[in-house]
């Protein structure tokens, strides 16, 4: 058991050391694309629900 949990530990970090991580400038970068596209798919969701709630009451 010992063996089995040294070789994994020994495994990743083998893997960890091939791992291409991201700049401090990439890092941010990427950060704002996720921010800003959560906030137009945050509007365009509450867009459609404010219609789709007047549309309703209407209705109703």
């Amino acid at each position: 058991m010992i063996s089995k949990i040294k070789e994994y530990t020994t495994d990743v970090s083998k893997e960890m050391k091939k791992v291409s991580w991201p700049t401090r400038q990439q890092l941010r970068e990427s950060t704002i694309v996720v921010i800003v596209s959560c906030l137009i798919i945050t509007s365009f969701v509450w867009v459609v629900d404010f219609a789709m709630t007047y549309i309703i009451q209407a209705i109703f």
